[in-house]
């Protein structure tokens, strides 16, 4: 995995300064999905960020991404649509003897536009494929856009979501780059999806979804610390960030070979020292630019196949090594062994990772965990 490109998703314009700050000190670049027809409407901040660093790329999406989204997501679509649990009690009515039963199909579909006109999202007509476009329209989970968003759709916030996460993935493995995010249902469809983005290797690889928590340090109160020293430190001391990324990048990629827990063991440890190493140097970095520092833990998932010689994962998460800022467990919501060949390309593990530098506090875990579980319907 290189740690030295990320595709961003699931929007174009980027608010978030903080965010884009601490992005500057993990990544040499990032790019997002724009299409190349749209202007991006960055505030000020991310502009003067961009305009003195160059750092955020823009990929216009290919046919091939729509089409292979449209594919892959489709069939998830309609898992979720006709699942139990889709809109509860309103996509099911109940008869006088307890007993569901569908809405007339007209009512469901005025019931999901109407929802959609009032809090949903626009996508860009260019990041869906057409045959995409109108099985939404024709159930109601997406509308046209009006007006200045006549190229746009309006669709229901999370569904939404959900496919641009399938589009990122799509992208990213094409591309072989990690995909990072500052939304958190995104990164926690992400994780509870992953073997459902990833169901096209099918082959005899059993795996559960593992997750990696890196403890690194970065500037405290970061919206205070001047934009000019954040680019000195990414731009002089480069060897150090990278150095550390390597450490973390060869742990990684060394979890989906290991078959027994005290391979993992051994690797958790043997990896940690390194890193916890290369963290110490970065935190004397910033010492010398006094700048005050706190820890965040970058959060990574990755399919392993030790995560399959469990035959059960409690509710909130199970922690399985903890070592030197490094802690590997496994997502509750992603217990069920899938059978799959990891086929990959040049870069071979980079896509499916995911990499969210806020999230951080004691019970990470259960703080994941917690957040799948709010994705409403799912």
């Amino acid at each position: 995995m290189s740690f030295g490109h990320a595709l961003y998703y699931p929007h174009i314009n980027l608010t978030n300064k903080n965010w884009v700050k601490h992005a500057l000190l993990f990544w040499d670049n990032i790019s997002r999905i724009v299409p190349s027809s749209v202007e991006p409407a960055d505030n000020e901040d991310i502009t003067s960020i961009n305009y003195h660093t160059g750092f955020i790329k823009d990929y216009s999406p290919e046919n091939y991404d729509t089409s292979n989204t449209f594919n892959r997501f489709s069939e998830q679509l309609r898992h979720i649509l006709e699942s139990d649990h889709f809109f509860h009690d309103r996509y099911f009515e109940r008869d006088r003897h307890g007993r569901h039963y569908m809405r007339d199909y007209n009512e469901r579909r005025s019931f999901y536009s109407n929802m959609v006109k009032s809090t949903g999202t626009y996508i860009h007509v260019m990041k869906i494929d057409p045959r995409m476009k109108e099985y939404l329209f024709d159930i109601g989970i997406a509308i046209p856009g009006e007006n200045q968003y006549e190229d746009w759709i309006k669709i229901d916030n999370e569904i939404g979501l959900l496919y641009m996460t399938f589009l990122a993935k799509s992208i990213s493995k094409k591309k072989t780059l990690p995909i990072v995010t500052d939304v958190e249902q995104s990164f926690s469809a992400a994780i509870q999806f992953e073997t459902k983005i990833n169901s096209d290797y099918k082959n005899e690889f059993e795996y559960r979804l593992g997750n990696l928590l890196i403890e690194t340090v970065v500037p405290n109160k970061i919206n205070a610390v001047p934009l000019d020293k954040i680019i000195d430190i990414r731009e002089n001391y480069s060897h150090e960030r990278i150095a550390f990324f390597n450490e973390v990048s060869n742990l990684a990629n060394s979890l989906p070979d290991i078959d027994n827990p005290s391979a993992l063991n051994d690797a958790v440890n043997q990896h940690s020292k390194l890193i916890l190493n290369e963290t110490k140097k970065l935190e004397k970095l910033y010492d010398t630019h006094k700048i005050e520092t706190v820890n965040k833990f970058l959060s990574i998932s990755i399919p392993t196949t030790v995560a399959s010689l469990s035959d059960y994962v409690p509710d909130i998460a199970k922690p399985f090594f903890a070592a030197g800022g490094v802690i590997f467990g496994l997502v509750s919501s992603a217990n069920a062994v899938k059978k799959e060949k990891l086929e990959l390309q040049a870069n071979p593990k980079s896509y499916l990772l995911n990499l969210k530098s806020e999230l951080s506090g004691d019970n990470m875990f259960s703080k994941i965990n917690d957040s799948i579980k709010g994705i409403r319907r799912w």
